[in-house]
């Protein structure tokens, strides 16, 4: 009982957290990692889950793609989230994310009994899921589409 309260509440924690995912404050430091963090959760859970279609290990992959995602957050986007716009950016994120998957799914670490090659298409597709949802966590989590922006009055 004890595991699914932590589960739950684990799994609660974003929608709590207030920070916008991309433009840093220092009084929202603390709610950025959170958002940060919970975002890559998500992404690397739902990537996981969407290869074990391809007979790969949910958990081995999940950590994986976890470490993978972290070292592309912090060497690729943090730093050319000023220099590049935001659309394109993301675009070379996903495009990094499934090659990452498409490296990973090589590896016999990572393989189940019943694995299939993954292709770039069904790589792209996973890593853009991925990506969607981890962005989504970040919006939802800085309460941006609740608020009214200008309504052209």
């Amino acid at each position: 009982m004890r595991r699914w309260i932590f589960i739950v509440l684990c799994v609660l924690m974003p929608a709590v957290a207030r920070a916008n995912p991309y433009v840093l404050n220092p009084s929202s430091l603390i709610a950025f990692g959170v958002v940060a963090f919970w975002a890559l959760i998500v992404e690397a859970g739902i990537v996981a889950l969407l290869l074990t279609f391809s007979g790969l290990a949910p958990l081995r992959v999940f950590g994986g793609f976890f470490f993978a995602n972290v070292v592309v957050f912090i060497f690729v986007f943090c730093p050319l989230q000023q220099r590049i716009p935001l659309p394109l950016l993301e675009a070379i994120v996903v495009v990094i994310d499934a090659a990452s998957i498409k490296l990973l799914s090589r590896f016999s670490a990572f393989q189940g009994e019943s694995y299939r090659s993954v292709g770039w298409l069904f790589a792209g597709l996973t890593s853009l899921a991925g990506n969607a949802a981890s962005f989504f966590v970040g919006v939802i989590a800085s309460g941006s589409p609740w608020e009214m922006h200008g309504t052209g009055d």
